[in-house]
């Protein structure tokens, strides 16, 4: 049973699932992580040109970024197993939207994976454009995979 939310600005009602917040927690984090490597990476990316290197720190900076994606889908299966005794399990509905959010997903990932793969053939960029793209494509399609399941999850059945 969904749980219902009153809105304080309009006085509306709307209805949240327990997997529709674990979604949402997990977008947030995986919004947060994609910043953070950006505003990170911006910083280093005038060394890197000047250079033609992967800038000092850059390491660190990605391994970084994939703990904190790594660490939203486990808060997310966590949260789903610590309280699947008080938690509804996910309707036919919620499960289609993951569905259909997953093909969104695999497109903009597939696009990324294109995009770095084409990037060797672009003579002027550096090996740390190739890096940034796939993280930004994947980070991307992460993003795209949780808004649009909350997206078809919000869509009346």
């Amino acid at each position: 049973m969904a749980q219902e939310t009153l809105s304080r600005n309009t006085g509306l009602a709307f209805r949240s699932s327990f997997h529709q917040k674990g979604t949402t927690l997990s977008l947030m984090i995986t919004v947060g992580a994609t910043v953070y490597y950006f505003v990170s990476m911006w910083s280093m990316q005038p060394v890197a040109v000047a250079n033609n290197i992967i800038p000092p720190g850059y390491g660190e900076l990605v391994l970084n970024t994939v703990k904190l994606f790594i660490l939203s889908q486990a808060m997310q299966y966590i949260l789903l197993a610590v309280s699947s005794g008080s938690a509804v399990a996910a309707t036919d509905h919620e499960k289609m939207a993951a569905i259909k959010a997953a093909r969104n997903a695999y497109s903009v990932l597939t696009l990324g994976l294109l995009a770095a793969i084409a990037s060797f053939f672009w003579g002027e960029l550096v090996p740390f454009y190739t890096i940034d793209l796939s993280i930004m494509g994947f980070a991307l399609s992460e993003i795209v995979k949780f808004a649009s399941q909350l997206f078809y999850a919000r869509r009346t059945a």
